[in-house]
């Protein structure tokens, strides 16, 4: 390659120009995306998009600068799914702040690998801050932990240190055959990712005992003991209990006080899948609701939930520091020095799935930093608000069925004795909504979850309206 070529590609004055360039279209999409300007999705079928991305492999260039910004803008950006619309009210996914956006710039142009304190110096650093100020907000003062990429890969993380520590012997040496079939105690409700975590592990899926809710959707004790006792009648050994605070059908919050003193009696682990929920530490109003957290042994908690953050950002964090290096136990003379210095404590592979890992810190700091718990609390009281609001009004009406008062943002109902699920479809291919269902009790049901701070009132007047259209046109009555 000649040196004018290779200066090009990585030219400081074209990427300031296009970087200006770019930062306007995204302006403008986010301006237009607040005031609800166009459709949430401009849906198309899969196959039918697919279509237009059938181009041959490029050998030479085939777009300069501006065409490519073009592309962005008009290919990309007009075929997303609008998260900043406030009508978008489908999956637990955040607005993202726009200064946690550009964060996440730095993070990819500095592009620290995290693998060892010296190939993410400052990353590695302001992890451990993040860390810190998640752990106080939970209640503890000694907490560490690590950032993942997702609260899947989080939920595995915390289950691995459980196991470890809880087993009995060395499962991550001799596997989990050298003693009894271990048991993992968790709601119906729990996350996909907590069985997932047990087929990875090699646990098996049937490892995962599921416990009953009760009508709030939370974990009904008297089950859990039930489910328990069964486990040691047949010679297995539970190990834990994933509990959940804020779980995704529903949004509700498991009685982490009783579990937490059922674990302390049986010596189980207790996790808190708190990657919805956790947030609400944040609100002076909300957080009694996670009463009892503190208590857990490790808690997940996603930052591109409620924290406002891009995706993806979860911690994982451990109530005692040393259980932090129980879920990998191995060595890597290339990476880890094996001198057993405090230094060592800087490396988070040791702690994680992932070696080259990125700096997910940032953005997180720099919100705490730029608004504080106040505000960022502030973000999570308006849209519980909100989906307070919503409930009262598919309470208060006639021809709608509500599954419960929320206990957090996710509200769950129907519309009549309609196809639930063809009016969802039609909304979302309207354009006009996007909102997402669950099976609950025998039935489906739509499901909201109000993640965007710019939702009002008449927004929610409005779903009801399309709800009830779309309603009758389904059932043949237009």
């Amino acid at each position: 390659m000649d040196k004018q070529t290779l200066e090009a590609m990585f030219s400081p004055e074209a990427f300031n120009a296009s970087g200006h360039a770019l930062i306007d279209i995204l302006s403008r999409y986010l301006s237009d995306n607040l005031e609800g300007k166009g459709p949430v999705l401009d849906w198309q079928p899969p196959a039918q998009a697919m279509e237009q991305w059938q181009a041959a492999l490029p050998r030479q260039a085939t777009l300069t600068s501006g065409q490519l910004l073009k592309a962005i803008q008009d290919e990309i950006l007009s075929a997303s799914l609008h998260i900043h619309h406030p009508r978008n009210l489908g999956h637990q996914v955040a607005t993202p702040l726009p200064m946690a956006a550009l964060c996440d710039l730095v993070a990819a142009l500095t592009n620290q690998a995290m693998a060892v304190y010296e190939t993410g110096p400052s990353a590695t650093l302001l992890e451990r801050q993040v860390l810190h100020w998640l752990g106080e907000l939970i209640g503890w003062q000694r907490a560490e932990g690590v950032l993942t990429s997702g609260g899947a890969q989080a939920n595995l993380t915390a289950l691995l240190a459980a196991r470890q520590v809880k087993a009995g012997w060395d499962a991550w040496q001799h596997g989990v055959g050298a003693g009894q079939p271990l048991r993992l105690l968790t709601s119906e409700h729990a996350h996909y990712s907590v069985s997932r975590a047990a087929g990875i592990m090699g646990l098996g899926t049937d490892a995962v005992v599921k416990i009953a809710a009760d009508d709030q959707g939370r974990m009904d004790m008297a089950a859990l003991q039930s489910a328990w006792q069964h486990c040691l009648d047949q010679g297995s050994k539970p190990f834990a209990v994933a509990a959940t605070a804020g779980c995704t059908p529903t949004g509700s919050i498991d009685p982490l006080p009783e579990i937490a003193n059922f674990c302390r009696t049986h010596d189980l682990w207790m996790h808190v899948d708190g990657a919805h929920g956790a947030s609400a530490l944040l609100s002076r109003q909300h957080r009694p609701l996670l009463e009892g957290i503190a208590m857990a042994d490790s808690v997940v908690w996603d930052g591109h939930k409620l924290l406002y953050m891009p995706a993806t950002v979860s911690a994982v964090l451990f109530r005692e520091p040393q259980h932090g290096y129980a879920a990998f136990a191995q060595e890597a003379s290339y990476l880890f020095q094996g001198n057993n210095n405090a230094e060592e404590t800087y490396n988070t592979s040791y702690r994680t799935l992932e070696c080259t890992k990125r700096m997910m810190g940032l953005k997180l700091w720099a919100a705490f930093s730029l608004y504080g718990t106040e505000k960022l609390g502030g973000l999570v009281d308006q849209v519980f608000a909100t989906a307070r609001l919503l409930a009262e009004k598919l309470h208060a009406a006639p021809d709608f069925e509500l599954l419960m008062m929320p206990q957090t943002n996710i509200v769950c109902f129907r519309y009549g004795k309609e196809d639930q699920m063809l009016i969802r479809k039609k909304l979302v291919e309207s354009g006009a909504f996007h909102l997402t269902q669950v099976a609950m009790h025998g039935k489906v049901w739509l499901r909201t979850t109000v993640m965007n701070p710019f939702t009002a009132e008449e927004d929610l007047d409005a779903l009801l309206a399309a709800i009830r259209e779309h309603g009758i046109s389904s059932s043949g009555i237009l």
